[in-house]
This record gives C-alpha cells, sequence and structure tokens, in this order.
C-alpha cells in the first residue's frame, strides 16, 4: 500500500491509524450537511492531493466523507468494483471509526489474495467473491458501492472510482451520493419504485451477477423505498440481449420518451463523450459508431421535419492528449489511468477528427488526468443541457455492446457497467439544466467536469496511448 501525500496521508511504514484525510478533517460529523447542499445533483468530483484548493471546494468529495458518522449508524457496506488496493479500502474504515463493520466486496483484481488462509482469519467481516469474465475483453467494471444503517435504510453511491489509494487522491473521479432511502412504512402498499424505475433496474442489475453473497442486500432493496430517487440508473452486463434493458439501447429508449431539445433542431445539439480509455471500434465511423453509439445517443423527444437518420449530430470525445499528460501533475506516471492501445489508435486515425483536449479550470483539475466518464448533450450555445450521463463505461463496444452479424437483434455486450442518467425534468421540473453560471437562470447551475466550449485537438495533437 503506497503511503501516499495529500488528502489522504501517513507516515511511512506505520499503521492505519496514522492516516488523515485533509477533505475529511474539514467535514468531519458534518457531511450529511455537505450532502444536503449538493441537492438536487448530488454530484461530486474527487480531490486531488496536489492541489490543496480541490480540498476545500464544496463539490469535493473523499472515499472517507462516505463513511461519516453523521450519515447514519452504518451497519454494513456493499463494494462492486474493478480494482481494489485492500489495506487502503480497510484503512478508511479504520480512520472513521467503522473498522470491523461487514463488508461485502465483488471485485475483478486485488492487489492481495483474499483466500489465503492466514489472512482471511483476520478479516471475519469481509465477505469478498472475485468476478471473472470469461471474455479477455470483458471485465466487472462497475463501480457501485452501498451503505446499510440500522434504521433500515440504504444509500447508494455510483462512481468512476476504483478502491484504491490512487483513484482517490490523483485522478479525476466523479461520485453520485443518493439521499438515504428509508425503509417502507408498513401500511406503504406501493412497490417503493421512483418514476425513474431506479429500484426496479439496480434489482435487475444485481440479480444478474447470480452471486449468494447479494442475496441478503437484494432482500435490504426490496424492503426500501426509493421513491425519491431521481436519476435513472443505466447499467450494462455480459451477454447477448435481445431486450433494450442494458448499454446503449437502454440508454437510447430513456432519452427516446424524456430528453427534450427545446430550441433549434437536432443537428444543434452536440453529443459529448468524455472518458479514460477507447476501445477498438473499427475501421471508420461508420462501423459502429455512427450507425450503433451515436444514433442511441441522438435519442430524443423532438418530433420536428428534419430527417435526425441522416442528418449529421455533431459528436466531440474529449480524451487527454500526450501534452495534457505531460503536463501534469505527475507527467507521464499520470497517464497510467489512460488505457489506450497504440495499435488500436493507429487502426482507427479517424478518431482524431472528433477528439478534445482535457480542459478543467473550472474544476481545478486541468492538470489532474480523468478517470472520470461522462455523457452528455448541450446546445451550440454552451448555455444549455439536454442530459448527463456518469458512469463507469469507457466508450468501447465490450461496455455499450454492438449489434451481431449473425443477429442484428442482439446487443452483444462483454462487461459489467453502472452509470446515473440525470434528466432535467426529474430533478429540477425544466426541460434542460443550465450549464453557463454567468446567464441568469432560475435552475440550479449544473457544474460540468470540463472546460466548455470544447478546444480540439490542433494538427500535431496525439491521443495518449500505451
Amino acid at each position: 500500500m503506497a503511503s501516499g501525500s495529500g488528502p489522504l496521508k501517513r507516515k511511512a511504514s506505520e499503521g492505519p491509524g496514522t492516516y488523515t484525510d485533509d477533505v475529511w478533517k474539514l467535514t468531519k460529523g458534518t457531511v450529511d450537511k455537505k450532502l444536503e447542499r449538493s441537492e438536487p445533483y448530488r454530484m461530486f468530483m474527487s480531490p486531488i492531493s496536489c492541489d490543496s484548493g480541490t480540498h476545500t471546494e464544496k463539490s469535493t468529495l473523499s472515499f472517507p466523507e462516505l463513511l461519516d458518522k453523521s450519515l447514519g449508524d452504518l451497519t454494513e457496506s456493499l463494494h462492486l468494483n474493478f480494482m481494489v488496493e485492500f489495506g487502503w479500502l480497510l484503512a478508511q474504515y479504520f480512520i472513521t471509526g467503522q473498522r470491523g463493520k461487514r463488508i461485502t466486496l465483488l471485485y475483478e483484481r486485488c492487489d492481495v489474495d483474499l483466500n489465503e488462509p492466514h489472512l482471511n482469519k483476520k478479516i471475519p467481516n469481509v465477505k469478498h467473491k472475485k468476478i471473472t469474465n470469461p471474455n479477455a475483453f470483458g471485465h466487472q467494471h462497475s463501480k457501485v458501492s452501498m451503505f446499510a444503517y440500522a434504521d433500515g435504510s440504504l444509500r447508494v453511491v455510483v462512481m468512476s472510482a476504483n478502491l484504491t489509494e490512487d483513484d482517490w487522491t490523483k485522478y479525476a473521479q466523479g461520485i453520485w451520493v443518493s439521499p438515504k432511502f428509508p425503509l417502507k412504512e408498513k401500511d406503504n402498499k406501493s412497490d417503493g419504485n421512483s418514476k425513474t424505475d431506479f429500484k426496479i433496474d439496480i434489482l435487475r442489475y444485481l440479480k444478474s451477477f447470480k452471486e449468494e453473497s447479494l442475496s441478503q442486500w437484494i432482500q435490504k432493496i426490496e424492503k426500501v423505498d426509493f421513491s425519491q430517487a431521481n436519476v435513472f440508473f443505466i447499467p450494462s452486463i455480459p451477454g447477448k440481449h435481445k431486450e433494450q434493458l442494458w448499454g446503449h439501447l437502454y440508454l437510447k429508449s430513456i432519452l427516446k420518451k424524456h430528453a427534450r431539445l427545446p430550441f433549434g433542431v437536432p443537428s444543434e445539439w452536440p453529443i459529448i463523450a468524455q472518458c479514460s480509455s477507447l476501445g477498438s471500434l473499427g475501421t471508420t465511423d461508420k462501423e459502429w459508431l455512427k450507425p450503433e453509439f451515436i444514433k442511441s445517443l441522438s435519442a430524443s423527444t423532438y418530433c420536428g421535419d428534419t430527417d435526425t437518420e441522416n442528418n449529421s449530430i455533431p459528436f466531440n470525445l474529449i480524451y487527454p492528449s500526450e501534452k495534457n499528460v505531460l503536463n501534469s501533475w505527475n507527467g507521464p506516471i499520470d497517464g497510467l489511468c489512460l488505457a489506450y492501445n497504440k495499435k488500436v489508435h493507429e487502426n482507427q486515425l479517424w478518431l482524431r477528427n472528433y477528439l478534445c483536449l482535457w480542459k478543467c479550470h473550472s474544476r481545478k483539475r486541468s492538470k489532474a488526468m480523468p478517470h472520470i466518464k461522462t455523457y452528455c448533450r448541450v446546445s451550440s450555445c454552451c448555455t444549455q443541457m439536454s442530459w448527463f450521463l456518469l458512469t463507469s463505461a469507457n466508450l468501447s463496444k465490450a461496455a455499450w455492446g454492438r449489434k451481431l452479424k449473425s443477429d442484428e437483434q442482439c446487443n452483444y455486450i462483454m462487461s459489467q457497467e453502472a452509470g446515473v442518467l440525470f434528466l432535467p425534468q426529474f430533478l429540477i421540473g425544466t426541460d434542460v439544466f443550465s450549464i453557463d453560471e454567468t446567464e441568469a437562470s432560475k435552475s440550479p447551475y449544473f457544474s460540468l467536469p470540463f472546460d466548455m466550449p470544447l478546444s480540439e485537438y490542433s494538427n500535431i495533437d496525439l491521443p495518449w496511448h500505451i
């Protein structure tokens, strides 16, 4: 476990009791108020150790804050994640006074062998299961945590961060934190679902794992009232799916019902993708990007005369350039969070036409490389936004799904992913979000995790690759 510096730090060669957290020490005992002040969006970014300015930002959240006792009497936690640094994770519980609380951990990679008998005896409070994917290109890539409290209530956290120290101190991450969803009242005959079907979708997602260790969490969720959930849960799971309930086709079905473009035509509302890894997308943009992915993200309630099939929807892709990485806080080492293969890029040079630089001066994170993944649709004047998605899913067929030549009715997905979709009518009762802080607006400002307007790659810029 790295000794680290910045928001989480300790003295070398000493135990977890020497950890401190520069963000949490400012909010200890009052994190519940911090979450209340973040309404209605409840979206945060992780702190950056090299920039103390991010530690006091009202929309910064460190991991220990999720365990703060002001949030409730914690009884147990569930973590579904890709990568775990186990000693670091336990240290979070130690410093927040939550040591020994029950933990259920489903992961793909861990820095220690949790099945080693000697270690197992030391962690009787931890249920753990390594999730293996039969496909070499598929991963348990979701980042979802749940916290159960003594009064039967539950809190859900959907994020882009692995459970590792670097992810929570070096890289720009996104975190959505739900309110506490209470137990259903005895006389409540409803199913406890919300207008966004959040409860139905998260139950469907958890059940898809077919893991015994999740059964008690499924039972907990079934007893809880999720009626106040105001975001949509957007999951991906491995398999061939004919139903539009997973990946980009599920996102499409929701956007078609609810995404509004209140002025102009669809071609005046660009789609922006921002991620930390890029998959093999084909030899041209006509192979998958345009006919499948962009087509899904172009869906809306718009019913004008414009032929959206043939009318090109602008698409921009924010991905760090070599210059972005070399100018980051830690130089090339910060490129470790960016997984784009050089050979893959050489086979899809057309992608350069869409690339934009990573810039986040507005949130003090331009020199922190982004591990966050977001997708959104904005007005051409960069003042309004139709919808916003925070997710674990990078821009890849494995994460979002693709048509099979043998069966075009199927959406073939290789990975588990999870995200939350923000639609304005469910959060603030309007058609659009305001994303221009300088423009007078009655609706709450939505702070994007990157700067607008975007900056396209120059002729000499190259994407960072490995």
